[in-house]
């Protein structure tokens, strides 16, 4: 049985940095799509919001906020009250806002 996604982050917490690596191989195929959504309902346009970011890097980004949570709360998940997946996209939308500097004309 494959482990769910909290008992993943509860393990990465705990100091099994490969149970991290398995999340990102889980979702950031997932992120990539929703960040992709997002920016094309953003910008009104599948080719504006290819041309916006490196989604790439937005959904890296989001990874190493993750990997950075594990050094500042010192092995304690910070938002156990959500899901794993709910936090993450939540992690993913701040990580979009940060960085809206859509171009073009509107």
């Amino acid at each position: 049985m494959h482990p769910t996604d909290e008992e993943l982050l509860h393990a990465f917490y705990a100091g099994d940095v490969a149970a991290l690596e398995t999340l990102t191989e889980r979702y950031t195929p997932l992120l990539g799509r929703i960040a992709s959504q997002i920016l094309e309902t953003r910008t009104g346009s599948v080719i504006q919001a290819l041309r916006e970011w490196d989604i790439d890097e937005r959904v890296t980004n989001v990874w190493l906020h993750v990997l950075m949570t594990r050094h500042v709360v010192i092995g304690v998940w910070p938002h156990q009250r959500l899901s794993a997946l709910t936090w993450i996209i939540h992690l993913l939308c701040l990580e979009m806002d940060r960085h809206l500097d859509l171009r073009g004309p509107f």
